[in-house]
């Protein structure tokens, strides 16, 4: 394999990296990590392609586009885009959330493909980010949040995966991009909505007990002194499993494999698990009346000729983030769409492309700019 500093498009018709992604070796693995350390700059085109090679694959069967396919693909994006030659990473540009979805789309067109929401969310590294005051790194490189806010705190993933942390929990994640797999500590509560990566699984490690899937929306509930650890899914499939915190390094790659095992849960499914023995236990049904309807595990996101502003205010108090925008000219416009489970900058994305808005994500508040829908 040629080291060098490869585009967007090479890696899309590259066969040992389309191998690499749909079905990585160690020999594989450590060529593309060397090729990772030596290009550090080339990270964010590395992610952005195996995105592409993900889609193509599970939309059409097939990992690698055509010439032709490729050709009218780059051609779409140069139509929109201009490459600079040297990223500036002290000034990252927000880019229009309808801008990269109409590209995806074109791209979509050209490709005969449908899942354009999972190619966009891998464009959307500049607001992948911890919404809030700055996180602290520990001196192993995770990067650290503790909700001491008294309310609920949303994290967005690098890879577009949404957190909504609980009061008095805390998330902890590496700052480093593993191209296998995908995972996070958790002590306390918090709702995640992922995105779906087959090849990269995603792990929520809590006291005794690790969660895994591929991309879904589920509750884990492991209180720091409590006795249970509880997971409840929204949508898709996740698996349970024993894993003590002295694991060996065979048994937590066992775990990391992308094929589910344990006790596998469905939606609306629940299990707990006992902190002490790592066995599960019965779990008492909770009634959805008496449910909190401000807590995001319980809503749906299912909007029928909805306004925008009723919208807005189902999604500030979920994600207890503030949303700006013209209320004059946005507010009245109607909404049909089914958000179940999405993670939140999916939400935006969809609602924006409705409104043919923009939106921009930054101290903790979401502004949104667009003329309304006349």
């Amino acid at each position: 394999m040629k080291f060098a500093p490869y585009t967007l498009t090479e890696l899309i018709r590259n066969d040992d990296f389309i191998s690499w992604v749909r079905h990585p070796d160690a020999e594989s693995e450590a060529r593309w990590q060397q090729f990772l350390l030596e290009y550090p700059e080339k990270t964010k085109v590395v992610e952005d392609a195996r995105g592409y090679v993900n889609l193509l694959a599970e939309d059409t069967g097939k990992s690698k586009p055509t010439i032709e396919q490729t050709n009218k693909m780059w051609r779409v994006v140069e139509s929109h885009l201009h490459e600079e030659n040297v990223e500036d990473v002290q000034q990252p540009k927000i880019i229009s959330a309808w801008k990269w979805l109409r590209i995806a789309a074109s791209i979509a067109l050209v490709l005969g493909i449908t899942s354009v929401s999972y190619w966009y969310l891998n464009r959307q590294t500049e607001i992948a980010s911890v919404i809030g005051p700055q996180v602290a790194v520990t001196e192993n490189g995770l990067i650290e949040k503790f909700n001491d806010t008294g309310k609920p705190m949303t994290v967005l993933l690098a890879d577009g995966s949404s957190v909504v942390l609980q009061p008095n929990g805390k998330l902890s994640f590496s700052s480093k991009i593993n191209t296998k797999k995908r995972e996070v500590n958790l002590t306390g509560k918090a709702f995640f909505e992922i995105v779906k990566d087959p090849q990269r699984p995603f792990l929520v490690y809590t006291d005794g007990i690790a969660t895994k899937v591929l991309g879904t929306s589920f509750l884990v509930d492991a209180p720091e002194n409590g006795s249970e650890i509880n997971v409840e899914v929204k949508t898709g499939k996740v698996s349970v499993f024993a894993l003590n915190k002295n694991a060996s390094l065979s048994e937590r790659e066992e775990a990391e494999k992308p094929e589910l095992k344990g006790i596998i849960l469905s939606r609306d499914q629940k299990i707990a698990f006992s902190r002490v023995s790592g066995k599960p236990v019965k779990l008492p049904e909770t009634s959805l009346e008496i449910a909190n309807v401000a807590d995001i595990s319980t809503q749906l996101f299912v909007f029928d000729e909805t306004p925008m502003s009723e919208v807005f205010k189902a999604l500030e108090s979920a994600y207890n983030i503030k949303i700006i925008y013209n209320e004059s000219l946005i507010s009245n416009c109607p909404l049909n769409a089914t958000l179940i489970g999405q993670p939140f900058t999916e939400k935006l994305t969809v609602i924006c492309a409705a409104l043919d808005a923009q939106f921009e994500i930054k101290d903790n508040q979401v502004t949104i700019t667009g003329n309304g829908c006349r």
